[in-house]
């Protein structure tokens, strides 16, 4: 993995993650980001020290920092390094207590996201 770079691991298998994920791949023509399908990179998983059930539960990124962030703050990382996005994550960041609304949320989409695309649980 690129030290520079914020990784995000995310499920490539996965529909509707791919709808949001590879929007903002588009967006990344800096290529600041550094994009690990979880299902086809499980190498890059074992050596950030995440199992394929945890990257499964929630979304992973490594910050510009190195710093490992889950759910929402993981997106946030993301967001940084992208335009247009950059300034949802300035507002969130700027107004704490939408971070464990979105959190609330997001946790919400990430339990039911493989009942809803034809996968179980792990």
């Amino acid at each position: 993995m690129t030290s520079s770079k914020v990784t995000c691991f995310h499920d490539g298998e996965c529909p509707i993650c791919n709808l949001e994920i590879n929007g903002m791949k588009k967006l990344d023509k800096a290529g600041n980001i550094q994009w690990i399908d979880i299902n086809q990179d499980p190498q890059a998983l074992a050596a950030a020290g995440i199992t394929y059930k945890q990257a499964m539960d929630r979304i992973h990124v490594i910050g510009a920092d190195q710093q490992m962030q889950t759910g929402v703050r993981g997106f946030i990382q993301v967001w940084k390094q992208l335009p247009y996005y950059r300034r949802i994550a300035g507002f969130v960041e700027r107004l704490p207590f939408l971070i464990p609304v979105m959190e609330a949320g997001y946790r919400l989409f990430a339990y039911y996201r493989l009942p809803l695309t034809g996968k179980k649980r792990l």
